[in-house]
């Protein structure tokens, strides 16, 4: 519970020391003063001492009016320079601490708090411990000892919860943004659910606030989703790093990599070879480095033999070397060329789809003009054909076929229809791209092997017949790196393939929990809560006498917890715009109050404070002002802050406070007033 125990202004001028004090109670608290009497300056010293005036549109002192930032009045007329001011706020929560925070001072920044631990306003010990902590500053909201809003949210009992931010990254709710289901300020508080809350890019900002305010079991599951998705991008990076190192293995052996795809799957590693085709069939990697070594093994059982004993096979050889170098240059050469006719029908591809995107927002855009009443030139909606880039008219039809045009709207089938096939067309070409790609570095290995080995069968044709082959010799040299290669690759593949086994249990571990949150979104207990809400709201509406709709068809949504009428047809609309501006009020007083009930019910977070800023608006009835009152005055445990001017009437106080039970703080004339030095 946050309850507010006392407060301190505390202005110094040139004549003297200014200010205000006020201790507050459990219950119903009314703060009463005419118009410009410094209500509005009272409720916002609050919220300024608890570091929440971004309520009030902004940050720091530039939020504060003018009576406690530039010059005290008093008596009227008589102005008075502020050179130092400051607010003191009593808080507690099981244990009670205050706050002190500058508005205006020479030597301590607005971002500075000090949190002294004791009752300092309403306590005898004025010699409390205090540290200093920095608020509106990175770390405000999260370093463990310096943070106010850290200390503050410890204070409270709230472990404020990690949420998804519209980046898709995990972010955090923060004190203000949970500020404004229970402290609504004049201006703008009025105008729509949670109308001031600050806006820190939280995704579904309404949702997660209420779910936690709710302390509610899907905000559980939120956060889990977020943590799961978390480890499927971890899962994908390392997936995608394994995949690429295999490829790079793949490439390094002239194989071509099976059963292994960029992005996480449930898999049997087993079924991830490298394989290649020869003239016998497929062969995979172990195989023919078994082959390797055999040979090797062999050879190294023999000595290298002399040119002259080899001069005939090496003639043999070299004309069949010949004959493969130059099959192979003119695969390379046809090969090249393919690819170059492949990327020139890619990139007419992605042009055609350019096209077609363009052409499918224009004809949108023109259908939206039509559905809104509007007229189009025929022109924008009928224009060039995504794949002849012919004319069109006012149809996909020839003028002179005796049939009925296509519309706008069978344009767009037709549009997306093609975009679909254009879409598989640029995939299919891409990876035809990227094949051919494949073939021309191995024909380019092939091609530099195939010269390597035809410059040393010719060096040793021109050497003398007694000496070693050198061709053999760099065979036998160049055997021994191939085997050491297909060794080293072979056990980087291995071990990369028992990461994937690991990583691949992970990702079907992860693919069953994500099913199991999906399909448990909302508890029992979420339900109840939801059904509680939406019980304590109506309940309200009818209190308050609210008109514009049955209160039959008012609903609690399910997707963002706010009211909604639902017609009989199923349709649903926004309460705001469904209601009066009068009624619109009563949504906004029910809904704040239910907030609170459903909490203290189901055990929510809610701080059991609520501190209305002027409530009676757009020319609210007196009687339903009163029945709002006596429906506040009935939460004798928690604490009510209501600060309103009863249209500066006496008589209007009187008859809306008739017989409820309530602590009086009358402001009367101005809030500021000379203030004994203590």
């Amino acid at each position: 519970m946050l309850k507010i125990n006392a407060i301190k202004i505390k202005i110094v001028t040139p004549n003297g020391l200014y200010g205000f004090e006020q201790c507050f109670q459990k219950g119903l608290n009314i703060i009463r003063g005419n118009n410009s009497s410094g209500k509005s300056s009272l409720f916002q010293a609050i919220l300024y001492a608890l570091g929440l005036e971004e309520l009030l549109g902004g940050k720091n002192e530039k939020t504060m009016q003018s009576a406690l930032k530039d010059q005290v009045e008093f008596p009227d007329s008589d102005f008075h320079k502020i050179l130092q001011s400051e607010v003191y706020l009593e808080i507690e929560n099981n244990e009670a601490i205050t706050v002190r925070r500058s508005i205006i001072s020479p030597t301590a920044s607005p971002k500075l708090v000090t949190v002294y631990y004791g009752k300092l306003l309403t306590g005898d010990n004025k010699n409390l411990k205090k540290q200093s902590m920095f608020i509106h500053d990175k770390g405000g909201a999260s370093d463990d000892i310096y943070g106010f809003h850290a200390f503050l949210s410890e204070f409270l009992g709230w472990n404020m919860p990690e949420v998804m931010n519209n980046q898709g990254q995990s972010s955090h709710l923060y004190i203000q943004q949970i500020a404004p289901t229970f402290m609504i300020e004049q201006k703008s508080g009025w105008s729509d659910f949670f109308a001031t809350m600050p806006y820190y890019g939280i995704k579904q900002a309404t949702s997660r606030i209420i779910e936690y305010i709710l302390n509610m079991d899907v905000f559980e599951n939120q956060r889990r989703k977020t943590e799961l998705n978390y480890i499927e991008e971890q899962i994908k990076e390392e997936w995608k790093t394994i995949f690429i190192h295999i490829s790079n293995i793949a490439r390094d052996t002239r194989y071509n990599l099976q059963g292994l795809n960029e992005k996480p799957s449930i898999l049997d590693v087993n079924e991830i070879l490298l394989l290649k085709d020869t003239e016998t069939g497929t062969i995979d990697i172990q195989t023919e480095l078994s082959t390797f070594k055999r040979e090797y093994a062999k050879l190294n059982t023999t000595e290298v033999r002399t040119i002259g004993d080899r001069v005939e096979l090496y003639e043999n050889q070299l004309s069949a070397l010949q004959y493969s170098l130059a099959q192979k240059s003119i695969a390379y050469d046809m090969t090249n060329s393919d690819l170059l006719l492949c990327e020139q029908q890619l990139e007419e591809y992605r042009e055609q789809l350019q096209d077609v995107n363009s052409d499918l927002k224009k004809n949108r855009n023109a259908l939206k003009i039509i559905d809104l009443g509007g007229e189009i030139q025929s022109e924008v909606s009928f224009l060039i054909c995504p794949t002849c880039h012919q004319h069109i008219e006012n149809s996909l039809l020839p003028n002179n076929i005796g049939e009925v045009p296509m519309g706008i709207d069978e344009n767009i089938q037709y549009l997306e229809s093609k975009k679909k096939m254009i879409e598989k067309y640029i995939e299919g070409q891409y990876q035809k791209c990227n094949g051919l790609r494949k073939n021309i570095d191995a024909l380019r290995f092939d091609l530099a092997d195939l010269r390597s080995q035809i410059r040393s069968i010719k060096k040793d044709l021109t050497e003398d017949n007694r000496l070693p082959s050198i061709s053999e010799i760099e065979y036998r040299l160049n055997l021994k790196k191939k085997i050491e290669l297909f060794d080293r690759k072979i056990s980087e593949f291995n071990e990369l393939k028992d990461k994937l086994r690991d990583l691949s249990k992970e990702y079907t571990k992860l693919v069953h929990q994500k099913k199991s949150v999906a399909a448990n979104s909302y508890s029992i207990n979420d339900i109840n809560k939801i059904k509680d809400l939406e019980s304590f709201f109506k309940a309200a509406l009818t209190d308050f006498e609210y008109e514009s709709k049955p209160i039959s068809t008012i609903r609690i949504s399910t997707d963002d917890y706010l009211p909604l009428t639902q017609l009989e047809t199923g349709e649903k609309y926004n309460i705001r715009f469904d209601s009066s501006a009068s009624d619109f009020i009563r949504c906004l007083w029910a809904y704040y109050i239910a907030l609170m009930q459903t909490s203290l019910k189901d055990n929510g977070n809610h701080p059991y404070l609520l501190m209305f800023d002027e409530p009676k608006q757009q020319d609210m009835s007196e009687d339903g002002f009163r029945t709002f009152m006596r429906k506040l005055s009935e939460f004798t445990s928690e604490q009510i802050l209501v600060f309103a001017s009863f249209e500066n009437k006496e008589e209007s106080f009187l008859s809306t406070t008739e017989g409820l039970t309530y602590n009086m703080i009358h402001i009367k004339e101005k809030l500021i007033k000379p203030l004994a030095d203590n």
